[in-house]
């Protein structure tokens, strides 16, 4: 596998169709590993460690989009568990960043990215954990929210 860097906006969020969430800015994923401590008598001064739970979480941000922010609300709401996609965008090819147009569905009322299909990503069911908005004068509204994975983060194709 050839390394390359990736920038920042090829890297997206995505639901469980692979569109991109509504106007995205920044994301982070968190994957945790518990360690639990197995020191016995043997151990000696030093500790021993192994390996328990992994959690994991994203952060997203976002421009306000009322219509995806109720999307968010609700789920928080009702307890609903929804499928995401943490992976590449359509578009990124070899590394290089090159736009494609035909990696943007914008039909004049939907605008967002696919996920891109040849290459893996991070999958799995997350709850809504907390959802913040902000509203500054002279300045574009934004919301981020927080989800919470539930279960397995697993590496897959987008199918």
């Amino acid at each position: 596998m050839a390394r390359t860097r990736l920038e920042g906006h090829d890297v997206m969020l995505f639901d469980e169709q692979g569109h991109s969430f509504a106007f995205g800015t920044n994301s982070s994923l968190s994957i945790e590993t518990a360690m639990n401590s197995v020191s016995d008598k043997d151990s000696g001064a030093y500790g021993t460690q192994e390996p328990g739970e992994i959690t994991w979480s994203v952060t997203s941000d976002h421009t306000l989009s009322l219509d995806e922010y109720y999307r968010f609300f609700e789920a928080q709401q009702n307890s609903t568990k929804m499928k995401i996609w943490y992976g590449l965008r359509s578009g990124y090819k070899d590394g290089t960043s090159n736009y494609d147009p035909t990696s943007e569905v914008n039909n004049g009322t939907d605008s967002y990215r696919m996920i891109d299909t040849y290459s893996y990503a991070l999958t799995g069911y997350v709850f809504v954990q907390s959802l913040n908005q902000t509203a500054s004068n002279g300045d574009k509204a934004n919301y981020t929210v927080n989800f919470t994975g539930t279960g397995t983060l697993a590496k897959a194709k987008f199918a």
